[in-house]
């Protein structure tokens, strides 16, 4: 699963890492250390031009009772709940790294960090959709990270792992056309990913960044 990541590298670098279009002046975010379901992120999609383009979004498909942030890559063209968004709102996340702990029967759970070698920022597969707030009436773009099995280095640790896009499919993941491109939600090649133990394994408490539906 993914339920942290970091993004470090800024608006300058992710626009040249997936050839995104970016108006540097009137889009503007921080870099992340610890990420959280709730916040709002920059995505990449595209426009109705055809161009990638770089957009802020909220990660997290709201429900009554839940937050829905990540999406299973296993047959989600046949889905209810996410094979809508699958077709015809694809997206691509940026990110350096991603977070799991891992289970342990007594004490604090050890912290993972996990990136890919050569390439930060790295692209997560995600679909997106047009949510509005009942309360207040207005509309807002939400995101969800696909996932699939974990390769040998990620099974240590968790049994899932985000999918992680190659560079050279961004292109075809990223179109709308006929077919959802299910072939391209592979399983990342053990050698292609590394992974350290977070000495300080604590995490900032999760600030109140959910949905407002006051």
């Amino acid at each position: 699963m993914c339920g942290r990541y970091r993004r470090r590298s800024d608006k300058q670098r992710i626009a040249e890492a997936f050839h995104a279009y970016i108006s540097l002046e009137d889009l503007y975010f921080d870099a992340e250390d610890e990420i959280f379901p709730g916040s709002i992120q920059p995505v990449i999609l595209i426009n109705p031009e055809g161009q990638r383009q770089i957009e802020k979004m909220r990660w997290g498909f709201k429900l009554p009772d839940r937050l829905l942030f990540n999406a299973r890559s296993e047959g989600i063209e046949r889905s209810n709940f996410w094979k809508e968004s699958f077709q015809r709102r694809r997206c691509v996340v940026p990110a350096d790294s991603f977070y799991e702990w891992q289970k342990v029967k007594t004490g604090k759970k050890p912290k993972y960090e996990f990136s890919v070698l050569n390439r930060q920022p790295f692209g997560m597969a995600g679909v997106w959709a047009s949510w509005k707030n009942p309360k207040t009436e207005e509309r807002e773009h939400t995101f969800a990270i696909l996932t699939g099995e974990a390769n040998t280095v990620m099974h240590r640790v968790h049994d899932r792992q985000p999918t992680i896009l190659d560079p050279a499919d961004y292109a075809e993941y990223l179109s709308i056309g006929d077919r959802p491109p299910r072939h391209l939600l592979r399983i990342l090649p053990d050698e292609e990913m590394q992974a350290h133990l977070v000495e300080d394994h604590k995490i900032t408490a999760p600030k109140p960044i959910l949905f407002d539906l006051q």
